[in-house]
């Protein structure tokens, strides 16, 4: 796109997509359109409603360099700086993982797990804190717990709390999973996780979107990738309440060894829920 200046919206978008199609990117004309909106600074129909204005040169730079970015495969969340999640718009970035519509789907089971008025709750590796902040956005009388091993990581979840107004209710800190200080022992009505649960081999194969620019650490536990689940149902047994909630999401190919492992850690009356493509995703359990 070397002169581009004086053209139309239409043709930039055009071009756009034949750069994203030639980079390989999926449904490059969408992405194509969300980028030109997002310079633009309107939403698809504004897009559609401006195609015959010219842009001008400004409009235009801006699109090259975002156009460059996503044909070196930075993700169209991290171009935009947030994403939509159960609703609320979250802050992203290379420091955290891209929430996923498929974890909306956990965080549903834990609203709909008839949990007290006022419960606690706990979201280990909360990454932005899209968890932990729609839990605490659909209900006003929850206090949460969020934490990261990522410093970096909570800065944001922190971010988008206070974004969300409920800074006050979601305590976000930076710790491992598995250290459960004295005080939160017995503590939790439910306890919440989306862990890290690529294995390594795996890893290697994920489009560049995720291999190369989202943090592997939100990824990879270990090798097998079921290290997060042993590491969040050990926590998760000392820090909840006599038959609290474990809810946690899981891989596609990860649901027996998931249920081996919190059964192995005390817990019962397990229950498994599938996402929108049918793909068993959230296991709920009770201490």
């Amino acid at each position: 796109m070397t002169e581009t200046a004086g053209r139309t919206v239409s043709e930039l978008l055009e071009e756009a997509s034949t750069r994203l199609r030639d980079a390989q990117v999926a449904d490059p004309r969408r992405e194509a359109m969300a980028l030109v909106a997002l310079v633009l600074g309107t939403d698809r129909g504004g897009v559609v409603s401006s195609k015959a204005h010219v842009a001008d040169g400004e409009t235009a730079r801006r699109l090259t360099e975002l156009l460059a970015a996503r044909e070196r495969r930075v993700p169209l969340q991290h171009l935009a700086g947030v994403t939509e999640f159960h609703g609320l718009e979250f802050e992203v970035g290379p420091e955290v993982l891209i929430p996923r519509p498929e974890t909306e789907g956990l965080v549903d089971a834990v609203l709909d797990a008839a949990l007290p008025a006022a419960s606690r709750v706990a979201d280990l590796g909360t990454g932005s804190g899209c968890i932990a902040v729609a839990l605490a956005v659909a209900r006003r009388s929850w206090q949460l717990v969020a934490v990261d091993v990522s410093a970096d990581a909570v800065g944001v979840a922190a971010r988008n709390a206070a974004k969300h107004g409920v800074a006050e209710r979601v305590i976000v800190m930076t710790r491992v999973f598995g250290a459960v200080p004295d005080m939160e022992r017995g503590s939790f009505d439910a306890v919440v996780s989306n862990p890290p649960y690529v294995a390594d081999d795996e890893w290697r194969t994920l489009q560049p979107e995720v291999r190369d620019h989202e943090p592997r650490i939100a990824l990879v536990p270990g090798p097998t990738g079921n290290e997060g689940y042993e590491a969040v149902a050990r926590a998760a047994g000392a820090m909840l309440r006599p038959d609290g909630l474990l809810a946690l999401e899981f891989g596609w190919k990860s649901e027996k060894a998931v249920r081996a492992i919190v059964l192995r850690h005390g817990f019962r009356e397990i229950v498994v829920s599938a996402d929108l493509q049918g793909i068993p995703r959230v296991l709920t359990a009770l201490r």
